[in-house]
């Protein structure tokens, strides 16, 4: 019997940002060396278990800068996608959260109920899931059975597997008990077979882990 090929999708978040705590949306933030050293740890151990053919990566910094040294080094095809950017946190965007305490009990709504509450100046939790929805589309319709690198946020990791498993993202607690850690790998496949559903394969999981299973 001939063996079935599969696309292997595998999210990985930004590492730790150089920065206090704070809502990081579409601020450019940086990432520490302590962050970058995570991201290239997980990848490269992940590289030598199951090659990568391509990148495709958020263009915010906290993405890209290691998304395209990555890419260069293995020279592999990227693109950087802007509608895998983070939800746009508008005027709380980057702000800590110690400067943000006489906005304090609308953060607490908007944590309760993110669908129904849009930060100020910011951008609906509908608009984005809407714009991720789109990048995951094209990119399942385009892929051709390979190993493809997601580099993205904890928030575009959450819609895309809500997405993938048919949740109801306006139920909240996908988005405050669903822990997607610094450079946690999340992982999805999808058999090129006609009407295949993707499966999923591990969420927010150490290399260790990920290790154990192959």
């Amino acid at each position: 019997m001939q063996d079935i090929r599969t696309a292997t999708f595998t999210f990985l978040r930004h590492g730790q940002v150089d920065g206090r705590a704070a809502l990081y949306g579409q601020t450019n933030i940086e990432l520490t060396d302590i962050g970058l050293a995570q991201m290239r740890q997980n990848i490269q151990l992940l590289q030598q278990i199951k090659p990568i053919d391509k990148v495709i990566s958020s263009p915010l910094l906290r993405c890209a800068l290691f998304a395209e040294t990555f890419a260069e080094e293995n020279d592999l095809e990227i693109v950087l996608d802007p509608r895998l950017s983070e939800m746009n946190f508008g005027r709380w965007d980057g702000i800590p959260f110690d400067r943000l305490q006489h906005h304090w009990n609308k953060l607490e709504a908007f944590w309760n109920n993110p669908y129904r509450l849009t930060p100020p100046g910011g951008e609906s939790l509908k608009g984005f899931a809407d714009r991720v929805d789109s990048a995951w589309q094209d990119l399942i319709k385009d892929n051709s059975g390979q190993h493809y690198l997601v580099v993205c946020h904890a928030g575009v990791i959450r819609v895309l597997l809500a997405n993938i498993l048919n949740l109801d993202l306006r139920n909240p607690s996908w988005f405050s008990q669903l822990k997607i850690d610094y450079a946690s790998i999340s992982q999805v496949s999808i058999a090129l077979l006609n009407e295949a559903k993707p499966a999923v394969l591990c969420i927010n999981t150490t290399l260790g882990a990920l290790l154990a299973t192959k």
